[in-house]
């Protein structure tokens, strides 16, 4: 049966900016057991009066060197008999914000930055639960340029000036960075989308929803942060809605299944496989390599048919442009592949 485990984001969990595979361990979990786990957001400080609880500001007093990526990493959880190689899968059981408002940033590292004078603005949004919706409530220009984690602006150093058009987004819960310790010793810097996973940024990574990665290092090392309540394919302007939220996973361990470069994740109708790469062309080839490679191997299928497949129904999505190493997701319908009988070997 099943055990399930807590996890709250404190400084014993959390860490900031970076990947380390000589990280202890904060929990031990055996394949199949759940975690509730918290994730926060990194741009509380955009307004702490909103964002911060006591224990976001014992985090923000506590982590003092922050000099590498922004993401506050909740982890990493050890999985009994993980090897490398194996897969690892994290299952989205359920998600709840945190607290009932989340900040947007148009960033300097936005799409559009030199057409708006790499001037930066915050807004602050806030969810109604009840409707399922989050909407900007206020919003101001930064004081200085965004050039460190972990920046706070207080309240009355800054005009909030109130958002009066009424526009409403759904709620899409996620969590922008997740997967398992890298082989590479050292430190790793958060901001790109690795292997492993890291900052991918699929906006599809929701309840329901499981994502699949390689097992780098014994016991596999699973992290969650960088945690959205909104965010369009792209994150457009630098980021999506970040917000804090509480989570609740399920850690699966899948011995002697093949995968290939990058993750995947299955988000119900569709599997949703990953590439990255310096321009979009390249992420999008790296992409289209992993759907071929990944759909080929599934069904025991021609890798010309999977191609021809994938140009009639295939769907190429961008992941986002905010990240340095820009990301292409590629949706595969199952339901194109219904008929055929899956390699024993796949995920």
């Amino acid at each position: 049966m099943s055990k399930v485990h807590k996890v709250e984001a404190n400084i014993e969990t959390v860490k900031w900016g970076y990947f380390d595979n000589s990280w202890e361990p904060i929990l031990e979990v055996e394949s199949g057991d759940i975690v509730d786990i918290e994730a926060l957001n990194h741009q509380s400080g955009d307004a702490p009066d909103l964002l911060f609880d006591e224990k976001i500001k014992e985090i923000y007093e506590h982590f003092t060197d922050r000099n590498m990526g922004d993401h506050l990493i909740t982890g990493p959880i050890y999985v009994k008999d993980a090897e490398p190689g194996d897969v690892i899968e994290i299952k989205i059981i359920d998600m709840k914000p945190r607290m009932n408002y989340g900040s947007q940033v148009l960033a300097n590292w936005g799409n559009l930055s030199n057409e708006f004078n790499r001037e930066e603005t915050i807004f602050i949004y806030e969810v109604d639960p009840d409707k399922n919706i989050t909407y900007p409530l206020f919003t101001y220009d930064y004081p200085r340029p965004i050039n460190a984690p972990g920046l706070v602006t207080e309240p009355g150093s800054v005009e909030r000036k109130p958002v009066k058009d009424k526009i409403t987004l759904p709620l899409n819960l996620h969590f922008g960075t997740a997967g398992v310790l890298p082989a590479k010793d050292g430190k790793i810097h958060s901001l790109e989308p690795k292997n492993f996973g890291g900052n991918f940024d699929n906006k599809n990574f929701v309840k329901g929803t499981s994502l699949y990665t390689r097992a780098q290092i014994n016991g596999a090392g699973v992290f969650v942060g960088d945690s959205h309540f909104a965010q369009g394919d792209g994150e457009l302007s630098g980021t999506g809605v970040e917000g804090s939220v509480n989570g609740r996973i399920q850690i699966n361990l899948h011995k002697n299944k093949k995968m290939f470069k990058n993750i995947i994740l299955d988000s119900g109708e569709h599997w949703e496989v990953h590439g990255y790469g310096h321009t979009l062309d390249l992420a999008a080839h790296e992409a289209a390599v992993e759907a071929v490679d990944f759909i080929s191997h599934r069904f025991n299928i021609s890798k010309e048919l999977v191609y021809s497949t994938l140009s009639a129904k295939g769907d190429f999505h961008i992941t986002q442009v905010a990240n340095g190493v820009k990301g292409v997701h590629c949706r595969i319908l199952k339901e194109a592949y219904k008929n055929l009988e899956a390699n024993d070997e796949s995920i």
